[in-house]
């Protein structure tokens, strides 16, 4: 992912940068589609917001997009975007797996905290590639010094949750469970460290 690291997260490795929106300022709010073909600016700005953000989940990309369509309604906005990020997929430019819209066969190597004044994203619009990836982190920085437990804990500060988020406990958990069972990770699951 091509994220600035401008500075990393106080207590972690360069894995851990801070979400930085896509500069599309320049997109003309009257950019959407005619006769539901997406037009060539929207399509474009697509593919930078995925590009600069990725991987992003459409209602991400879409509450990005939105605050710069505010020229057009929000149900003729959803759908140029959702058209310009179809066309792009279908296209081999973008890849999408569930809801999640990156660059293809490009490996998640960053996962990013919230800016402060930016809007958190919920655990559903964090791709589990990246959520992998924090608690991947959270182990390389302090092998056999995390348990299972205290890396949830820590991803979820990380991503800036509040600690009783259930729904986020589980989704990371069974991101650790799947880091465990390819491998990724030993010790469970009370000393974790990685592998490799």
């Amino acid at each position: 992912m091509p994220h600035r690291t401008s500075r990393s997260v106080p207590d972690h490795g360069d894995w851990a940068v801070p979400y930085q929106p896509a500069d599309v300022i320049d997109l003309d709010p009257t950019a959407g589609s005619h006769g539901g073909i997406p037009k060539p600016p929207l399509v474009d700005a697509v593919y930078r917001v995925v590009e600069a953000e990725g991987p992003i989940h459409r209602e991400v990309l879409l509450r990005h997009l939105g605050e710069l369509l505010y020229a057009l309604r929000p149900v003729r906005m959803k759908s140029s975007v959702n058209a310009a990020a179809d066309r792009l997929r279908d296209e081999g430019r973008i890849n999408e797996t569930g809801d999640f819209l990156d660059i293809p066969n490009r490996p998640c190597t960053y996962a990013r905290w919230p800016l402060p004044g930016l809007t958190r994203r919920p655990v559903e619009h964090v791709a589990p590639v990246e959520r992998q990836r924090a608690l991947l982190g959270l182990v390389e920085d302090r092998p056999r010094g995390l348990g299972a437990e205290q890396a949830v804990a820590a991803a979820i500060s990380l991503f800036g949750w509040s600690g009783g988020n259930s729904a986020a406990r589980a989704k990371l958990m069974a991101d650790l469970y799947r880091l465990r069972d390819t491998g990724a990770i030993t010790g469970w699951p009370d000393k974790l460290e990685p592998v490799g």
